[in-house]
Parts: C-alpha cells; structure tokens; sequence
C-alpha cells in the first residue's frame, strides 16, 4: 500500500493553492504574457508535469526514484503533516479495499471527469460498482 499512495500521489500531485507571491518586479512568462510588478500571483507546489515521465525527481542517489514526487514540497518547504496524510491515505484504502475487494470503475477512466479550481482537485463524480 504504501508504494501504491506513492504513486497515486505522484501522478495527481494536485497542489491546492500553492505559494503566494508578490512580484516586486514585471515578470515575462514562455508564452509572453508578462506579469506586472505589484500582481500576486499563485504558483503551485508541485505541477503534474515536475512529477510525471519522462521527468523524474532524484533521490540523493544518483538513480531517480521511480516513486519521488513534489507533492509535499520539499526540503524547508516540505508540509509537515505528510507522514499523517500519508497514513491517512493508507489505512482508508486498505479498508476500502478490505471490505469491497471487487470494487472497480464503471466507467472508462479516460471519461472521469477533474474538478477544476484552487483549491480543490479530484473528480466531479466518480462512479464505481463492485
């Protein structure tokens, strides 16, 4: 299970809100939009495409870990409740999984669809049967 919430968390890193900031500068972005001194802008702790293929994160090795992500932060701005999330996440699959073992999508995966906002992420449904 454990490498399992690893992956999950790994493919859909979904950052939340992210880290404000306020630009003290203009700032121009790759598709030329430029960003003007004085706005906040919110970037995100860790967007999909820093943890997906064919980018991977190193470990202090010199191999990268096929499980590493961003989803947490890391280093000083690594969250502090990971351990707990991680748990969390471990147990409850692990008794949904115990108690609906034939539990399985009902539909394609490619026609779930995301929530879209700040703070939020997931599925707008998610219809399954078992």
């Amino acid at each position: 299970m454990p490498t399992t919430v690893e992956e999950a968390l790994r493919f859909d890193p979904h950052p939340g809100i992210g880290m404000q900031r306020f630009l003290t500068e203009d700032l121009q972005l790759a598709d030329q939009t430029t960003l003007p001194a004085g706005a906040t802008s919110c970037v995100p702790w860790a967007p999909p495409t820093a943890t997906r293929p064919p980018i991977r994160v190193r470990s202090h090795g010199p191999d990268p870990d096929p499980n590493a992500h961003l989803s947490f932060g890391v280093g000083p701005h690594s969250c502090i409740g990971q351990p707990l999330a991680r748990t969390e996440l471990q147990v409850a699959l692990r008794v949904l999984l115990r108690r609906l073992p034939g539990l399985r999508l009902a539909v394609e995966p490619d026609q779930l669809k995301t929530l879209e906002g700040l703070a939020v992420g997931g599925f707008s449904e998610l219809p399954v049967r078992w």
